[in-house]
């Protein structure tokens, strides 16, 4: 039997997150102020079994923040969803997890992995794993407020050379928590470096709850890779989903196939920022729309011939309008010979 075949069951295998029920096993990370609602249901449409709302401030959705509050309107086209959120006091995370929850999460996860030093300084993310005692009871608050999944997102240490998820796993378990995202680089690495498989394999055998692979994953290839190394039973692709959203189908037909079906063009990566520009002024408001790209327009633009000018011409545009007649010159390719 191929590797490919040994992880066609893997992934044809449902994933279930309490009672959840995830039909592809494949998740949209979250990603601090970028996956929103639209980003979210271009993610579903490309293919993710499950998607995360952006990483949400625990105190500020319970001092009800205005801003903080709509990052947590799900659609119904995005179920199961899941909200992602940090703080450092266990009656405040589990109070946001119980507004979370009424606002429609399928899942709520605890971030205690995030080495952002702001975040940090707060006690929060991977600040929290330092002390034992507390993590515990911010994870059985968090499971004892609500009636959905809780789960934790954990990277696979702090420094260099230690692997602290295995031991984040038990302890998790055993408070009620119902799986475990294992990002394979440490806190101090961010995102340099290669994940360490052997390090997640290390926590999925000794895992006693599903453990999500996250880190690394850019392609079917290495999707495949991550799978077959560390035996995960599901994985969680970041930003090498942006503006490549059917990256899930995508892996999900090599996994049947054995098939590589052609990445996007430079052509489908204009339709997917035309798309999701028109979604985000949908929900934001045109100018706000369009104006919020702005963050993630370098990872639609990344390769293709004369980006940077592109990009600067982008995040001139205030409208839809402006957007469009940048993206209709682009289109018919004077920006190959640096005319744009």
């Amino acid at each position: 039997m191929t590797a490919l075949r040994k992880q066609e069951k893997i992934f044809s295998t449902p994933l279930f997150i309490g009672g959840v029920y995830i039909k592809r096993n494949m998740v949209m990370a979250p990603m601090a102020g970028i996956t929103d609602l639209p980003f979210r249901s271009l993610a579903k449409e490309g293919g993710a079994g499950l998607v995360f709302t952006e990483m949400i401030s625990a105190n500020a959705l319970v001092h009800k923040d205005e801003r903080t509050s709509k990052m947590l309107r799900i659609s119904k086209s995005e179920y199961p969803a899941g909200v992602q959120l940090f703080g450092a006091k266990p009656e405040v995370i589990a109070e946001a997890a119980r507004i979370s929850e009424g606002a429609g999460a399928d899942i709520i996860d605890i971030n205690l992995g995030c080495p952002v030093r702001k975040i940090v300084r707060s006690g929060a993310g991977v600040k929290l794993i330092e002390n034992e005692a507390h993590l515990i009871r911010v994870m059985e608050k968090t499971v004892s407020a609500v009636k959905v999944p809780v789960t934790i997102k954990v990277r696979i240490g702090s420094n260099g050379g230690e692997n602290t998820a295995s031991r984040l796993a038990k302890i998790a378990r055993e408070a009620g928590v119902s799986a475990i995202t294992v990002h394979g680089r440490t806190a101090e690495a961010v995102h340099s470096g290669s994940p360490d498989l052997d390090a997640i394999r290390a926590v999925v055998e000794t895992s006693k709850i599903p453990v999500i692979g996250n880190g690394g994953i850019v392609d079917e290839l290495s999707a495949v890779n991550f799978v077959e190394k560390t035996g995960c039973a599901g994985i969680m692709i970041g930003r090498a989903a942006i503006g490549n959203f059917d990256i899930f189908k995508r892996i999900e037909y090599y996994i049947n196939s054995g098939n590589i079906l052609p990445h996007p063009s430079w052509e489908d990566r204009l339709r997917y920022l035309k798309k999701h520009a028109l979604i985000a002024s949908a929900y934001y408001g045109e100018k706000k729309g369009v104006i919020l790209l702005r963050k993630i327009a370098a990872y639609y633009l990344k390769g293709l011939p004369n980006a940077s000018a592109i990009r600067n011409k982008f995040n001139k545009a205030q409208n839809l309008a402006e957007l469009t007649e940048l993206l209709n010159k682009v289109w018919h390719a004077p920006y190959f010979e640096g005319k744009i």
